[in-house]
């Protein structure tokens, strides 16, 4: 019985899809992603005249042909390469193991594939035009508590998942805030509460949650629901890619912000030349334990080099 491209990429899922390439289990997230960009790949194929009735004749041929087509479209880097790999996985998995080769071999400029972890636009709110607190109440008009969560973020240059799982009665400890849960790697952290803004905040976070173990998202929701009502209040109030502003964009203007204040000059990627090497070190290294890192490169990724 003939099942078609559509069944044969099932069958070859259904065996393969549930682990890792080291063999432990994959999350359904990274499920949900390999299955999505092989049949959205395969799909592709057919469009650019490769009509394969079985998936397991896929080649190099065909890898380079989704590789230009992804290029011509202004794929990204990252995302280019996330794509080959998934498709390297799926070549091991039909006993193809080694076929597909480096991912500059499958484009027309290696440049397409390279990755760089330097910023070059700045993506702090207030460099798209946008008023920061004014954004924030028209959150608050939709919902308390996120708006909470992103002011959270504009004070301390919090992730998005630190503010909505911050308990903020048991994390104010005074002089400095304790960042545990959420924390990226588990890696906590102390933030020294510096402004009044900061004070401010904080204080009117701890009067919107009341109970002294309560978290800014809604206690009523799990910690999934609290994720996906953050991100569709965010939608709603127009904080989107498409329009330009992310709250991870709040992190890039706080810590673009502190560079100015701590060198006297803005930061590269709002077009600043600091020739004190050392006070830039310094500055670095200081913006970069704030956002909950170690290394000072990581700041390449905020203010430019």
């Amino acid at each position: 019985m003939k099942t078609g491209w559509k069944g044969s990429l099932a069958a070859v899922l259904s065996v393969h899809n549930a682990t890792k390439f080291n063999g432990t289990t994959a999350s359904a997230a990274t499920r949900d992603k390999r299955s999505d960009v092989l049949f959205a790949g395969f799909e592709e194929l057919r469009s650019l005249g490769f009509r394969l009735e079985d998936v397991r004749s896929f080649r190099g041929a065909h890898m380079k042909a989704l590789g230009q087509h992804w290029e011509k479209n202004g794929m990204s880097p990252s995302t280019l390469q996330g794509r080959i790999s998934i498709f390297r996985l799926f070549s091991a998995w039909i006993g193809k193991e080694g076929m597909i080769e480096a991912s500059w071999k499958y484009v027309e400029s290696p440049v397409s594939v390279q990755r760089t972890s330097i910023n070059r636009v700045d993506k702090s709110w207030t460099t798209k035009g946008v008023d920061i607190m004014q954004k924030i109440a028209e959150v608050g008009e939709i919902d308390e508590r996120v708006a909470m969560a992103l002011q959270l973020q504009a004070a301390f240059a919090l992730r998005a998942k630190e503010a909505y799982m911050l308990r903020p009665h048991l994390a104010d400890q005074g002089s400095v805030l304790a960042i545990s849960r959420g924390a990226k790697n588990g890696r906590p952290r102390t933030l020294k509460i510096e402004t009044e803004f900061q004070r401010e905040t904080l204080e009117e976070a701890k009067a919107l949650v009341g109970g002294t173990t309560e978290s800014i998202g809604d206690p009523h929701l799990t910690l999934a629901q609290v994720k996906t009502r953050y991100y569709i209040v965010l939608r709603q109030a127009g904080i989107t890619r498409k329009n330009g502003i992310t709250s991870h964009g709040l992190r890039h203007q706080v810590a673009n912000d502190q560079y100015e204040q701590l060198t006297g000059c803005a930061s590269p990627v709002r077009g600043g030349v600091n020739s004190n090497a050392q006070l830039d070190h310094l500055a670095r290294m200081n913006i970069a334990e704030d956002l909950g890192h170690s290394r000072e490169d990581i700041t390449t990724r905020y203010l430019g080099r």
